[in-house]
């Protein structure tokens, strides 16, 4: 049986999901053609979250789909010179109900590049607006989305359209399972959680990565 080279990264299934804190801050845009073309970033402060003591994990998922990582994932990571991700500060705290000190969690962002998605996936542009630059793709056959060649090396991955989907290579998912990482689960890249024909508004780079990672792939790919 042939090695699944990549992996998608996802929350285990009854794992409890945390919510954004009050004090998060939001840049929404809004576009001036249609109200319907909303995108949004986290501005000012990173990630703030409220979680209960049952909910801590390694990896901890927020219902808007960010991870956070402890400090023993972060330990590891350095430890395995794990590449293609950036740890940022984040803020957590517990229900006013617990007077116990939450532990010190990292938001996880993703700064590797896996290119576009592979032409074998039948990604094909549905809507762009003109005013505001919003986009909307539909993508054929998820299972194919992976373009070994675009691949960068990185052990952790983005691949466009498709930003919100966080993929590992096969050298990271054995060291994940190694060491008994909690609160994430694998799932082999052609089995990725995603309907034919789905489609998909990416929104932009500097969304879901550091401005200046962003600003540089963005030059190099033509992503606005």
């Amino acid at each position: 049986m042939a090695m699944t080279p990549f992996w998608f990264l996802q929350a285990p299934r009854r794992q409890q999901l945390v919510e954004e804190a009050p004090d998060s801050k939001h840049e929404i845009i809004i576009c001036p053609a249609d109200e319907g073309h909303r995108r949004g970033r986290r501005v000012v402060g990173g990630l703030s979250v409220i979680l209960a003591p049952s909910g801590v994990r390694d990896f901890v998922w927020t219902w808007c789909n960010d991870i956070l990582i402890s400090q023993r994932v972060l330990d590891l990571f350095k430890e395995y010179r794990v590449t293609g991700f950036q740890p940022m500060p984040a803020r957590t705290s517990y229900p006013k109900t617990i007077t116990a000190r939450p532990p010190k969690l990292f938001e996880f962002v993703v700064t590797g590049w896996g290119g576009w998605a592979a032409p074998a996936a039948g990604v094909s542009l549905v809507e762009s607006c003109r005013a505001c630059g919003d986009k909307s793709y539909a993508i054929a056959e998820p299972s194919r989305v992976i373009d070994p060649a675009a691949w960068d090396g990185s052990d952790l991955f983005i691949v466009w359209p498709l930003p919100g989907y966080r993929f590992a290579s096969n050298r990271l998912a054995n060291i994940l399972r190694q060491e008994k990482v909690s609160g994430v689960e694998l799932v082999p890249a052609p089995k990725l959680p995603m309907e034919r024909g789905a489609h998909l508004g990416p929104g932009t780079l500097t969304a879901c990565m550091p401005e200046d990672r962003a600003r540089e792939l963005s030059q190099r790919f033509g992503i606005s």
